[in-house]
C-alpha cells in the first residue's frame, strides 16, 4: 500500500512526460503557467539584470569620458597647431613686406633681425633688436624697415643691439628733399608725437606739404635715397632766415617686428 503511495506520483509524472513528449497534449497548460509565473521570473531575475545595467552604464560612462578627454586633448592639439600656422603666416606676410620694402634698396648686402624692444620717452627713443657682435654688428649701422629709415646702432653686446631711432632728440641725419633736391638736417623732437624738424633750410625755398624727404649721404652717416619722413607743418617767421619745416617719420614703430641692418664694408 504504501508503495503504490509513494510511486502513483512517480508513474503519473512520467506517463505525462512521455504523453506530452510524444502528443503534446500539455503544450496549452504549461503556456498558462508560463504566463502566470512570468512575473515571478522577472522579479526573481530583477537583481541580476539591474546590475548587468549598472555595470553597463558604468563602462559606457567610463568609456564616454575617456573619449571626451581624448578628444579634447586633440582639440587642443589642432588649435595649437592652428595657432602657430597662422603666426607663421604672418611672420611671412611681414617678412615679405619686409624684403619687398616700397622703396628701392641698395646692393649693399643686409642682415635680418627682430625687434626686442621699444624704448619711447620724449627725450630717449631707441629699440632692441635681437643680433649684436656675434652676427658681426657694429655701432654705426643703418636699420631699416619696410617703409625707411628707423636708426642706427649706438651699442652692441654679443646677443643684442640698440638703435637710436632717427626721431630721438640727439639724431642728426642729413635729408633733402625728393622733389627739388632742396637739402637740410633732420633732428628728432623732444616730445611724445614722435616728429622731425628740418632745420637750414632758407625761407625762400620750396618746400610744401607733402613733400618726402630721403637721406642725402652728405657725411656717410646714412646711405643716400632711403625715405625719412613727409612734410606735415610749416612755418615762416618774419625776419627768420630758415623755414620751420614739421616731418613725420615715414617708417613708425607700430607693429614694428622685423628689421634689415645694413653690413658695414
Amino acid at each position: 500500500m504504501q508503495f503504490l503511495k509513494l510511486f502513483t506520483p512517480v508513474f503519473i509524472a512520467i506517463f505525462l512526460i512521455l504523453s506530452d513528449y510524444k502528443f503534446s497534449y500539455l503544450d496549452n497548460l504549461k503556456q498558462s503557467i508560463a504566463k502566470l509565473i512570468s512575473p515571478i521570473y522577472l522579479v526573481v531575475n530583477l537583481p541580476s539584470q539591474l546590475y548587468i545595467w549598472i555595470d553597463e552604464q558604468g563602462t559606457t560612462k567610463q568609456t564616454l569620458l575617456n573619449q571626451n578627454k581624448q578628444l579634447n586633448g586633440e582639440l587642443t592639439r589642432l588649435k595649437a597647431n592652428l595657432q602657430t600656422h597662422n603666426a607663421l603666416l604672418l611672420e611671412n606676410q611681414k617678412l615679405k613686406q619686409l624684403l619687398g620694402a616700397s622703396y628701392q634698396i641698395s646692393s649693399q648686402k643686409f642682415i635680418l633681425g627682430r625687434v626686442s624692444s621699444v624704448s619711447q620717452s620724449r627725450l630717449k627713443k631707441q629699440i632692441i633688436i635681437n643680433k649684436g657682435s656675434n652676427d658681426n654688428l657694429a655701432v654705426g649701422q643703418v636699420v631699416l624697415g619696410s617703409k625707411g629709415v628707423i636708426g642706427q646702432i649706438t651699442q652692441t653686446t654679443p646677443l643684442y643691439s640698440t638703435v637710436l631711432m632717427i626721431t630721438d632728440p640727439t639724431q642728426y641725419v642729413p635729408i633733402k628733399n625728393q622733389r627739388n633736391g632742396i637739402r637740410g638736417i633732420s633732428k628728432g623732437v623732444a616730445s611724445n608725437q614722435g616728429r622731425l624738424v628740418v632745420n637750414f633750410i632758407e625761407s625762400d625755398f620750396d618746400v610744401v606739404l607733402g613733400d618726402l624727404f630721403l637721406t642725402s649721404a652728405i657725411g656717410s652717416k646714412f646711405p643716400a635715397g632711403y625715405p625719412m619722413g613727409k612734410v606735415i607743418h610749416i612755418e615762416q617767421h618774419t625776419d627768420a632766415p630758415f623755414l620751420h619745416i614739421e616731418l613725420a617719420p615715414i617708417q613708425t614703430t607700430e607693429q614694428l617686428e622685423f628689421v634689415l641692418i645694413g653690413e658695414n664694408d
